[in-house]
């Protein structure tokens, strides 16, 4: 059956072709290999328990369709695999020699991020078929990879094919379908960051990639407690959703569509190695669904105060000079590698003081409206909260390890990072982030 919205974003997409979801579509693989790879032989690819879900049956099914197919490729299932670079350099290994050989990922975000990379760097394509609704990366440009302990998005397109079987994503492990409703919701604060990016004439809203994600988000996410049920359409949803972001990040050739601030604080904790109570990394979609909690919060408390109570030339007088805000950024980073590319991203948005004064007098005079924008795209914080909780992800930043003085300090940091303007960049400007950070941190309506 069609699916509009999805053709329309295909057509829009540049580098992903196929789209394929419903109950039991595995089935269907070996014609669409045929279709999108014709006279190439299949190589799967997966770990032990992807392999075990789903690979072996489109490995049985390609060879009972007379496709060739290679031996399958199998990462070992334990202990966790991550996406690491020398996981790449195997599985080019494996392919380079056969150079009439496709890859077919199956897998979610890891297995994904690793075939992505590897068939970019031998000039090929490939396909996937998803075996959990746990990320937008399936349909997104650039992998994320760890290459000398460093994470790092390296450069490589999607897939020409997506393959989701809605009942191999129901059996998916909750706290990966979690995980991706977490990260599909992140898009509300990306959204109001863009927003707030676009009033400022610093990156203007594209309408046709607004279209393609914000008017049909909230439909979405509107029921995590089917996710929870195993309910199909749920499912077909949330795994709709998630690909379309991928989508409009293709056709914009960049993650301005996905990602803001709440993104911004995930990476920090990247950064930090931050590991839950048991010591076990922290998936993506629950550190920005907590990292979306504590925007929100920020949005909320930047948005109820008065402009009018801001002295601008006060403000301008105290604004740092460069040599003063590096030692800052020095001082935050200090001991991390990463420091000098954060210095260089700091740098890149950093205003000179009469530049400065000309950007608040101009959010002095949209305050208003531009805080009923942003209050209108965001979920208020407490609905915000159930949502995830229902949805079975975390919904305070002590279930993920992080307390009141970590959340603050993140806050502080992440708006250092990246050279994209969000509500972390206004607050700081302002001169706000600070005390609304601190204000934050003791408040009971969002520390209780």
């Amino acid at each position: 059956m069609s699916n509009p919205t999805i053709e329309r974003a295909l057509a829009a997409a540049s580098e992903t072709k196929g789209f394929i979801s419903g109950s039991g579509c595995r089935a269907d693989v070996p014609q669409i290999f045929q279709q999108y790879f014709p006279g190439v032989t299949a190589l799967i690819v997966a770990d032990d328990n992807t392999f075990r879900v789903a690979g072996q049956d489109v490995y049985e099914r390609l060879q009972a369709a007379k496709i060739p197919t290679e031996q399958p490729f199998i990462f070992p299932g334990t202990p966790v695999l991550h996406s690491e670079y020398r996981h790449i350099e195997a599985l080019r290994e494996r392919l380079k020699p056969l150079a009439n050989v496709i890859p077919i990922a199956v897998g979610s975000g890891t297995i994904n991020d690793m075939v992505k990379r590897t068939v970019y760097e031998l000039d090929r394509r490939y396909m996937v078929v998803a075996t959990a609704a746990s990320v937008d990366g399936y349909s997104s440009f650039g992998a994320p990879v760890v290459q000398g302990g460093f994470k790092k998005t390296m450069e490589c397109p999607a897939p020409l094919v997506i393959v989701a079987d809605i009942e191999i994503l129901r059996n998916a492990p909750a706290d990966m379908t979690a995980a991706g409703y977490a990260d599909l919701m992140s898009k509300i604060t990306a959204g109001a960051d863009w927003i707030i990016a676009d009033a400022l004439g610093i990156t203007p809203i594209r309408p046709d990639i607004w279209e393609m994600i914000q008017p049909p988000l909230r439909g979405w996410v509107t029921a995590p407690e089917k996710l929870a049920a195993g309910d199909d359409e749920a499912f077909s949803m949330l795994f709709e959703g998630l690909s379309m972001t991928g989508f409009a990040m293709q056709a914009m050739r960049d993650s301005r569509p996905a990602s803001g601030s709440e993104h911004l604080f995930s990476h920090i904790w990247d950064m930090q190695d931050h590991r839950d109570a048991s010591g076990s990394n922290v998936s993506h979609g629950f550190q920005v669904g907590i990292g979306m909690l504590g925007v929100t919060a920020l949005m909320e408390t930047v948005f109820r105060r008065d402009i009018r109570a801001l002295n601008i030339d006060a403000r301008c007088q105290q604004w740092p000079s460069w040599e003063a805000r590096e030692a800052e950024i020095r001082q935050a980073f200090a001991g991390m590698p990463i420091v000098d590319r954060v210095l260089i991203e700091s740098r890149m948005k950093y205003l000179e003081a009469s530049d400065l004064r000309a950007r608040l007098h101009l959010v002095a005079g949209i305050w208003d409206e531009l805080g009923q924008r942003v209050t209108a795209q965001i979920f208020p914080y407490p609905i915000l909260r159930q949502k995830l909780q229902v949805a079975g992800c975390p919904f305070a930043p002590d279930q993920i390890r992080l307390t009141r003085e970590q959340m603050k300090q993140t806050c502080l940091m992440a708006q250092m990072i990246r050279n994209r303007y969000t509500i972390l960049d206004l607050a700081y400007e302002l001169g706000w982030l600070e005390e609304c950070a601190n204000e934050i941190a003791s408040s009971s309506r969002y520390f209780s």
